[in-house]
């Protein structure tokens, strides 16, 4: 746990460093709140290691570097590091103690070993990727899920201090501390009832408890986006044009982490618009960032998988890299996920499908009936709240977005972490309207005490030990591997034989011999590498 606070003030001063050369770069202002500085310092590093990986990898000497840099940055601009602390002075004695509480559950977190399934499959793998050897062409060739190789682990690959001996997997923490300090901030607005809904995230928190053991891109992806929902209600009807910038940053950032939050930059285009008479002379700006936000994103897409849209196989045949992932197990791995979520299709099962969806077991068989619940009250309940039509509007063109983008997902890959945050703004919302004021502080007091109590217990049962108040467990519950040759491929994986998609944190490049065994008895090919080319390709053999 130590370690682990140590390596978050190493990494705020990284961030705020960074944070403040970008706003002084690009956008000439300071932020209006300290949080937006550092999420901005997180973008800014997220594009520059992005960038760097498209020449090989990142490791931790560039970290000492830019925490050299930092340091002496701060130094010569000491303001840039204290400016906006004096904000927490103000805070309510209440908040003052839940956030150190809250500081204590999210480290001890962070300092066990994650339940979190894909955490073993890929998790751990595209971040190690990324520290040795950067963005590999056709790497999705050696484990299909290496094609998910988002931002937010590209991220983590900066940050983690990459060592053999000891690697730290928890940038989620740092993140989530960073939008309760937010949170903290807009709840001293005290701006009734524009923003009542979001001052209720605490009632709420005890959602966030799982995702806060290993650097999942779902976490970021829904904070990102409840903030983004935030700023869209304040600035609907009176723009801010330095929130809309916020909000078209924030935009950005969560969809080079997850293409799912495709919602965030449909509500900056509705902004856009509403204000367009307002925003015309940085349209060009904001069409640049976009076009670097997707040049970002098709580039990755190119190089790790072949396809510029992956998952989906547009223009495979005319763009057709000699690294591309073959098509015929594309379309088989995404049968296997639309059979997982049950993804629905328009013929004459639609109903039966959609009846099974809402059926499905485990988490699902609550969420998917609560999503589809909160998506039938919710305009019945926005419509008979005495609140004037002008107050309506942006929860109203919210709600429209969120019911467009869930309708698309239940075609595509209706998996519940897909629109979490749609959900809990529509559970946070009606709460909210249906709640008087004066109880906020007995919900938000209710809702950080279940999250401390759960965060805890959930610690304490996976085996936090007081050896963690120092060293974090290791980020694998894998600690013996072997290796097996595979063509001209050594491949590493972990001893345990049961395993399928897993590889822990094994020795690139590594992959289970049951998964080689599968796609070579069912499609006929091996991974191999071109030496010369420096990429991974599937290579034919006989069946």
């Amino acid at each position: 746990m130590l370690l682990i606070l140590l390596v978050y003030f190493i990494n705020i001063l990284i961030i705020t460093a960074l944070g403040d050369l970008f706003h002084r770069l690009f956008l000439k202002n300071k932020p209006s709140l300290r949080p937006f500085l550092w999420i901005n310092g997180l973008l800014f590093l997220m594009i520059i290691i992005w960038i760097i990986l498209y020449f090989g990898g990142f490791p931790v000497y560039y970290t000492i570097f830019l925490g050299i840099f930092s340091f002496f940055y701060l130094y010569k601009n000491p303001q840039s590091l204290f400016w906006g602390y004096r904000r927490i002075k103000t805070f309510p004695a209440l908040i003052k103690i839940f956030l150190v509480f809250a500081l204590i559950i999210i480290l001890l977190l962070s300092s066990i070993q994650s339940t979190i399934p894909d955490n073993e499959s890929y998790y751990i793998q595209t971040i190690k990727w990324a520290n040795v050897h950067g963005m590999v062409k056709g790497l999705m060739n050696i484990h299909p899920f290496l094609g998910q190789f988002s931002g937010w682990h590209i991220l983590q690959a900066g940050l983690n201090f990459h060592q053999k001996w000891l690697t730290f997997n928890d940038l989620n923490g740092l993140f989530f501390l960073i939008f309760v300090f937010y949170w903290s901030l807009q709840y001293q607005k005290n701006t009734w009832p524009e923003n009542y809904w979001f001052r209720l995230f605490p009632a709420l928190s005890v959602l966030f408890i799982f995702f806060l053991e290993a650097p999942s891109p779902d976490l970021p992806v829904i904070l990102l986006s409840l903030m983004v929902f935030d700023l869209f209600v304040q600035n609907y009807a009176q723009l801010n044009r330095h929130q809309f910038i916020e909000i078209l940053l924030l935009s950005g950032f969560s969809f080079l982490i997850k293409p799912t939050a495709i919602i965030n930059l449909l509500l900056v285009f509705i902004l856009w618009w509403r204000h367009r008479q307002q925003l015309y002379k940085i349209s060009i700006k904001i069409c640049l960032f976009l076009f670097i936000i997707l040049g970002l994103w098709l580039s990755k897409n190119y190089i790790i998988s072949g396809y510029l849209f992956y998952p989906f196989n547009f223009f495979h045949k005319s763009i057709k890299p000699v690294w591309q992932y073959p098509p015929e197990m594309l379309h088989y791995l995404s049968q296997l996920g639309n059979r997982e979520h049950m993804t629905l299709s328009l013929n004459n099962h639609f109903i039966t499908g959609f009846w099974h969806w809402l059926r499905q077991p485990g988490i699902h068989q609550i969420i998917n009936p609560l999503m589809v619940f909160l998506l039938t009250i919710f305009p019945i309940i926005l419509m008979s709240t005495k609140q004037n039509n002008q107050f309506k509007k942006p929860y109203l063109r919210l709600y429209l977005a969120g019911l467009f983008y869930f309708i698309v997902i239940l075609f595509m890959s209706p998996n519940f972490r897909f629109f979490l945050p749609f959900l809990i703004f529509l559970s946070l919302t009606i709460l909210s309207f249906c709640c008087p004021p004066v109880f906020t502080k007995y919900l938000n007091s209710l809702g950080w005490i279940i999250f401390l109590f759960i965060g805890f217990f959930w610690a304490i049962h996976n085996n936090w030990s007081f050896q963690n108040l120092i060293f974090p467990e290791p980020v694998s519950i894998f600690n013996h591997y072997e290796s097996q040759k595979e063509g001209q491929i050594r491949y590493n994986f972990p001893v345990e034989k049961e395993l399928f998609w897993q590889t822990g944190n094994a020795p690139l490049p590594a992959v289970h011999p049951k998964l080689i065994e599968f796609f070579k008895t069912k499609f006929g090919v091996i991974p191999q590498k071109n030496v010369e080319k420096n990429y991974y390709y599937e290579k034919k053999i006989s069946k």
